[in-house]
C-alpha cells in the first residue's frame, strides 16, 4: 500500500470514530440552547401576560404557538418559577414535537397566582434526524475532497521522495549520485543520509576493486617467477623423488594460481561489474564446452547423453555464459567415476546436469559456500558452485542441487525476463540484420 494511501487511511478511520461522537455532543449542545432560549422567551410571555391581568387586559388569547394559563394559590411556593419537558406530549411515541411548559409564582393585584405558559419545540428526535443528514453528506464529501487532494499534494509533495527512490534504484557503485533539493524537513534529513552511505558504498567498492587489482596483478606475477623457476629446475639433473617434489611443487603453484583467479573472479561478480544486458544463444555455448571437455571425458570413458533445444537465447554476459557451463559441466567431471555418465539438458526454462558420483560428504545445503567440497576432491579448489551461485544472483537465475542415488543433479532455472521468447527473438535478429 502506498504512503498516502495509508495517510487517507488514516484520516478518514480518525474523522469515522470521532464523528459519532461529536454528533452526540452537537445533539445534546444543539437541545440544551433551543430549551434555554424557549424557557427565557416563555418567562418573558408569563411577566408580560401578568401585567397584562394587572391592568385588566384579556390574556387568554394564543400567541405564538403559546397558550397561558392562570390558577390561583393558596400560597406562593418556595420556588420563582418551574420547568417541565414531555417528550411525547401525544403519548403514541411518534411525536415530532416536546410540549415545554414554564410556570412562574408571583403576586398580581395582592394575590398569589400561577402563570402557566405551554410551547412545542422539536423533539430530539427529529434534532437527530437532521444531524445525521448533515454528517452523511460531511463525511461523503471529506471522503472526496481527501481522496481528490491527497492524489494531487502526493504528486507535489512526495515528487522529491519519488526522485530519490528512483536515484536509489538506479544507483551504481561506479559513481557517486545527486539527489534532488527539497524544502521538506524530513526529505533533507533522508536525502543527507542516503548520499553519505552512497558516498560511502562508492568508496568501498573503488577500495576493493583497486585491492582486487592490485591483488591480481602482484600475486599473479611472482606465481609466475615460481613457475618459470621450477621448470628450469626440472630441466636440470635430478632424480625420480626430486621430480616428484618439483611435480607436487608445480601442481600447489597451479592451484594457487586458479584460486587465486576465482576470489577476483567472485569479487568482480558481487561487484556488478558484469552487466547482463546481451542476448546470446546459450545452446551454442553448451555445445562449444561439451566439443572443449571432449578429452577429459574419454579419459574417465564417461558417456554424455544430451538434450539440447535449439535457440535457447538468454539475457546473459558472454563471459558469464561461459563460466557457468565450464564450471557445471567441469563440476560434473571431477566428481565422477570412472566409466560414469553425464546427462546435459537445456530447456527454454530450464538447465539440468546429471552426473554419477559418489554420495556427498558434505551437507548439500553447505555445497554453493567457498571452499566446501564434495568427497574433498584433490582436483578441486572448492569454488567451482560457489562461482555458479553467483553467477546464478547476477543473472536472476535460481540454482539448486540434490542427490538421488546414484546421480548427482543440479538445475539452474532461468527467470522469465532472461529467456527470450520467438516474438522478441525475431526482432532481436532482425534488428541485428538491420544494423549489419
Amino acid at each position: 500500500m502506498k504512503l498516502v494511501d495509508k495517510f487517507t487511511l488514516w484520516f478518514l478511520g480518525v474523522i469515522v470514530i470521532t464523528t459519532p461522537i461529536t454528533s452526540y455532543i452537537c445533539l445534546n449542545n444543539i437541545e440544551r440552547k433551543i430549551d434555554d432560549v424557549e424557557i427565557a422567551r416563555l418567562k418573558i410571555v408569563n411577566t408580560k401576560a401578568a401585567a397584562r391581568m394587572a391592568d385588566g387586559t384579556t390574556v387568554n388569547i394564543p400567541r405564538d404557538a403559546s397558550f397561558t394559563t392562570f390558577t390561583l394559590l393558596p400560597a406562593l411556593p418556595a420556588d420563582s418559577f418551574r420547568i417541565r419537558k414531555d417528550a411525547d406530549p401525544d403519548g403514541n411515541h411518534k411525536s415530532l414535537e416536546s410540549r415545554l411548559t414554564v410556570s412562574t409564582f408571583m403576586t398580581i393585584n395582592g394575590k398569589p397566582y400561577e402563570v402557566t405558559t405551554s410551547s412545542y419545540i422539536p423533539a430530539s428526535r427529529q434534532i437527530l434526524n437532521a444531524i445525521m443528514d448533515t454528517v452523511a453528506w460531511k463525511l461523503l464529501l471529506i471522503i472526496v475532497c481527501v481522496a481528490v487532494s491527497a492524489r494531487f499534494l502526493s504528486q507535489r509533495i512526495l515528487h522529491t521522495l519519488r526522485l530519490t527512490m528512483k536515484k536509489i534504484h538506479n544507483f551504481d557503485l561506479k559513481k557517486k549520485i545527486t539527489f534532488p533539493q527539497t524544502n521538506t524537513e524530513e526529505f533533507k534529513e533522508l536525502n543527507t543520509f542516503l548520499k553519505k552511505m552512497t558516498d560511502k558504498a562508492v568508496e568501498e567498492y573503488t577500495a576493493v576493486k583497486q585491492f582486487s587489482e592490485n591483488a591480481s596483478h602482484e600475486l599473479q606475477t611472482p606465481l609466475a617467477v615460481i613457475r618459470g623457476k621450477l621448470e628450469l629446475l626440472s630441466e636440470t639433473n635430478i632424480d625420480e623423488d626430486q621430480a616428484s617434489l618439483l611435480a607436487d611443487m608445480h601442481h600447489a603453484i597451479e592451484k594457487l594460481s586458479k584460486i587465486n583467479r576465482s576470489l577476483i573472479l567472485l569479487s568482480k561478480m558481487e561487484n556488478n561489474e558484469f552487466a547482463v544486458t546481451e542476448h546470446i544463444k546459450f545452446c551454442r555455448v553448451a555445445k562449444d564446452v561439451l566439443a572443449a571437455y571432449e578429452d577429459r571425458l574419454e579419459m574417465k570413458n564417461i558417456q554424455v547423453k544430451r538434450e539440447l533445444d535449439k535457440n535457447i537465447q538468454l539475457r546473459i554476459h558472454p563471459v558469464l555464459a561461459d563460466m557457468l557451463m565450464n564450471n557445471l559441466l567441469g563440476n560434473a567431471i571431477r566428481h565422477n567415476v570412472q566409466d560414469g555418465m553425464i546427462h546435459v539438458i537445456l530447456k527454454q526454462e530450464k538447465l539440468v546436469i546429471k552426473n554419477t558420483g559418489l554420495p556427498p560428504e558434505t551437507p548439500t545445503e553447505e555445497l554453493f559456500e567457498r571452499f566446501r567440497k564434495s568427497n574433498q576432491c584433490s582436483e578441486s579448489v572448492g569454488l567451482g558452485l560457489a562461482i555458479v551461485k553467483q553467477i546464478c544472483e547476477v543473472c536472476d537465475f535460481k540454482v539448486s542441487y540434490k542427490y538421488k542415488a546414484p546421480l548427482h543433479i543440479l538445475q539452474v532455472d532461468f527467470c522469465p525476463g532472461s529467456v527470450i521468447n520467438e516474438a522478441e527473438q525475431d526482432k532481436f535478429e532482425t534488428a541485428a540484420v538491420v544494423t549489419a
